[in-house]
């Protein structure tokens, strides 16, 4: 589960590592395809996103089991997110790793576009 102070990984070649989350939007906690307001704790160096800058972004992996609605179920190793800029679009150009369908009913088709394992 996503709540308020979790870490959280980033999956894409923004130069972000890790985000801490302490602003879920629309429930009580994280979802796929879930909006967050978080902080930079890790980033690389020369980067422009530095550690302290507050960023949105979206979820798109989470460890706790996803049902779908052909009864199987789907986890993730990691909660994974990807960063947002101010116009809800993706900062970076690459995503890493498998992205979940259920995000297409999410309106989240450029993120879609950016990965290349769809599970």
């Amino acid at each position: 589960m996503i709540y308020n102070l979790t870490l959280l990984n980033v999956c894409d070649n923004s130069g972000v590592k890790t985000i801490k989350c302490f602003k879920i939007y629309n429930s009580a906690y994280g979802k796929l395809g879930g909006l967050v307001n978080a902080s930079v704790k890790k980033a690389k160096a020369k980067n422009k996103l530095d550690k302290g800058t507050v960023v949105k972004a979206i979820i798109i992996r989470k460890k706790r089991l996803t049902d779908r609605k052909t009864g199987n179920f789907i986890s993730f190793d990691s909660n994974d997110v990807i960063i947002l800029n101010e116009k809800q679009e993706p900062v970076s150009t690459r995503i890493f790793g498998p992205m979940p369908l259920e995000l297409r009913k999410k309106s989240c088709l450029k993120l879609l576009s950016l990965t290349s394992i769809l599970i």
